[in-house]
């Protein structure tokens, strides 16, 4: 079987083998968060083991948290069974509780709050993410959006990176750009090789995520996860890429560095090459297909990302790209040249509010198999 010369570097750097399925266990772990009614300091809940004699709250510190916007509660509860979770507190400062990224029901009475929870067979932990999903044809977007009230973790003093996140957000759409424009999104769903991750960083830690220091990510998930080769794009305080830091899921390897003006390929399970990164001697990034075209991404103006960038590709126009988090109306809005999108989501969990697709054509529509739209 044919295997480039890229592949078995990954292998040869450690991803030898696929871990085996996690085991069955008795427990399972879940974070609910509760949103509070208005912003105050203080524990809006505390759970009460009584509720739940074999459950077991969680004692990592960045499990757990409390903000004025919401108070995140981590138990371990049995696994598979249908629990009813009862937490002393305020029931009048309570406004939603989370699991994962939607409402679970709760009842509320004096000093009392009762969460009916569902059977859990696999850990839930992510209600304390405040990020914004886009999926499109082999990519998904994660935008996070970083509110200084949440600060938690590597975050919780001293300046905030908001030039960094800045920066972030618009090199997470200006990547978004050149996949769509290289077609390596598609190429990856036709392929089965897997789905492009863009993200940024967490500034709350989330379920003890310490994403510091600031970056970016643009990484091909391979199926089974075990084998994806996770790079990290650092920024600069000034809002620029200094080096890029890669690790290989399932591997015991060490991480390897790429500084200004080296190329990182990314491979597909196959170990075909499917994109290639590099970031420039000015802290610029190119982004190159394994067909060869490539497209730089530079500051729109200055030397910092963080007011907007300019996506040249060969044999096309250049694309102005701009970014505003608007976080207490919860919009999201991108530009790039004169079309303008917007983004509405919940501010509470980052969730999608706006349609994701068209409703189903009616019956009578006559349907025929789809072509790829040219790319303009």
């Amino acid at each position: 079987m044919r295997r480039s010369l890229l592949a078995a570097s990954v292998l040869a750097a450690g991803m030898v083998s696929v871990p085996a399925a996690a085991a069955e266990t008795d427990t399972v772990r879940v974070v609910l968060k509760f949103v509070k009614r208005a912003a105050a300091s203080g524990p809006v809940v505390r759970f009460d083991p009584a509720s739940c004699p074999a459950c077991e709250p969680v004692a990592d510190p960045l499990f757990n948290a409390d903000n004025p916007r919401e108070t995140v509660v981590a138990i371990t509860v049995p696994y598979r069974r249908s629990l009813e979770l009862g937490f002393l507190g305020k029931p009048d400062a309570l406004r939603r509780v989370l699991l994962e990224g939607g409402d679970i029901p709760f009842r509320a009475g004096h000093e009392r709050i009762v969460v009916p929870l569902p059977p859990l067979s696999f850990d839930m932990v992510t209600a304390a993410e405040v990020a914004t999903h886009i999926v499109e044809p082999g990519m998904v977007l994660r935008f996070e959006h970083a509110d200084p009230a949440r600060r938690a973790g590597a975050y919780a003093t001293g300046r905030f990176p908001v030039m960094e996140r800045r920066a972030a957000d618009v090199l997470e759409f200006a990547q978004r750009d050149v996949v769509r424009t290289l077609g390596i999104g598609e190429e990856v769903a036709r392929n089965g090789s897997g789905a492009i991750q863009i993200m940024g960083f967490d500034t709350n830690a989330p379920h003890g995520h310490i994403d510091a220091p600031p970056h970016v990510h643009m990484h091909l998930r391979w199926p089974g996860d075990a084998g994806t080769q996770i790079g990290h794009y650092y920024l600069t305080s000034g809002g620029l890429l200094s080096h890029n830091v890669v690790g290989i899921k399932g591997s015991t390897a060490p991480d390897r560095r790429y500084a200004r003006g080296e190329r990182f390929v990314t491979v597909a399970p196959d170990g075909r090459p499917v994109y290639t990164h590099r970031i420039t001697e000015q802290g610029w990034l190119e982004i190159g297909s394994a067909a060869g075209s490539a497209c730089l991404i530079r500051p729109l103006q200055g030397t910092s990302f963080a007011g907007g960038a300019i996506v040249a590709c060969a044999g096309r126009p250049d694309r102005r790209i701009t970014v505003t988090d608007d976080r207490d109306a919860g919009i999201l809005t991108v530009a790039t040249d004169e079309i303008v999108e917007t983004f509405r989501y919940d501010a509470d969990s980052g969730a999608l509010r706006d349609p994701v697709a068209p409703p189903p054509s009616s019956p009578s529509v006559a349907t025929r198999p789809g072509q790829p739209r040219p790319r303009s």
